[in-house]
């Protein structure tokens, strides 16, 4: 007499059916296409819909638009929908400080700074280098004109993702850490802030503007990489992306907000851990190097974009320390909840 067949018990039914279906990050981590099936839902195809509806709606229309809505794309695609308004008032302020900005950017080369100033910071360049930008020895060096090579591809590639990672960046601390955004949040503006009276008292040629004299020992002139980088990708692809980013203002040159807004990165990467802090110090290393390699900058730029974004966390910091506690009785952020990775610091500190 064979056994009988088990029967299923209630109360393991009952909790497969109630068991948390796993989230799309996890499964996408584990690699497992059944997992990844099983993680989808519809508001995961819905949000990818309405994403790209709204980039072909930017292009067909005004591919100005595409630049300033990215960020809205992307938050379309990973915000939770119960944290969609806390992300808009986040993000909506976020988005414009950098249009003031960059409107502000635009009316620098106006004054007539741009006709008499231009040129101090390449003058200084030559006399604090010998006599020869930094540029032309790098790219004598390792650019053959026309013939862009494997380091070229990579530099502008660090130099292009300037205008995705520090985003990306803002919108995962503002997800993981809304206390450690406010600061970021107050140290950009701080730093965006600064850097446009920057490029109103010294309008500054980029080293593609600004030629090697021809006593040079190669006489050579600066190049600017990423043109030749664009135009053997081909397809119009370069073309496409300036004139949806676009140049608001070539004069505007120091300091370099692509290596200040890059560094500020450093100071909530470190609060994530070490790990993480080293990885943005590294990423910041390689787009100073991009950004003179590639004739955008002058290592003058670099070092006064650093001491912006410096400013910006430490001066944030101690804006709060005043402001904080007039508006609501609040403390500094961070002030008692040191990063993980850092020591504790006195209460009321500015520092991370």
């Amino acid at each position: 007499m064979s056994d009988p067949e088990p029967q299923p018990n209630p109360g393991d039914a009952s909790a497969e059916t109630t068991s948390p279906r796993p989230s799309l990050i996890s499964a996408i981590r584990s690699g497992q296409p059944e997992a990844i099936k099983a993680a989808i839902r519809p508001s995961h195809i819905l949000r990818l819909v309405v994403a790209v509806s709204l980039m072909i709606i930017s292009y067909y229309t005004n591919r100005g638009f595409l630049g300033w809505g990215l960020l809205f794309i992307l938050g379309v695609l990973v915000v939770p929908v119960g944290r969609a308004r806390a992300f808009l008032v986040g993000f909506i302020p976020y988005a414009g400080v950098w249009f003031l900005f960059t409107v502000g950017r635009s009316l620098a080369d106006e004054t007539i700074f741009a006709r008499t100033v231009n040129l101090y910071v390449p003058d200084f360049e030559r006399q604090l280098f010998d006599d020869r930008l930094p540029t032309v020895r790098l790219q004598d060096q390792y650019f053959t004109p026309g013939h862009p090579g494997v380091l070229d591809y990579f530099m502008t590639g660090v130099h292009w993702s300037y205008f995705i990672v520090p985003h990306l960046v803002a919108i995962i601390v503002w997800y993981k850490r809304p206390e450690l955004f406010l600061r970021f949040f107050s140290a950009m503006t701080l730093m965006l802030g600064i850097g446009l009276a920057i490029y109103f008292l010294i309008p500054t040629n980029p080293p593609w503007l600004a030629p090697e004299p021809i006593n040079s020992p190669s006489a050579a002139v600066v190049y600017r990489v990423m043109e030749s980088v664009g135009k053997e990708i081909g397809g119009g692809i370069y073309e496409a992306s300036y004139a949806v980013i676009g140049e608001s203002n070539p004069r505007a040159a120091m300091p370099s907000i692509h290596l200040a807004f890059t560094a500020l990165l450093i100071f909530p990467a470190f609060a994530f851990g070490k790990r993480w802090g080293y990885l943005a110090v590294l990423y910041t290393a390689l787009m100073g190097f991009a950004l003179v390699y590639m004739g955008e900058h002058y290592v003058t730029d670099l070092v006064v974009g650093f001491m912006c974004a410096a400013y910006g966390w430490y001066g944030a910091g101690a804006w709060w320390d005043i402001a904080a506690p007039i508006v609501s009785g609040l403390r500094n952020p961070l002030a008692s909840q040191p990063p993980r990775g850092l020591a504790a610091q006195p209460q009321g500190a500015a520092g991370p």
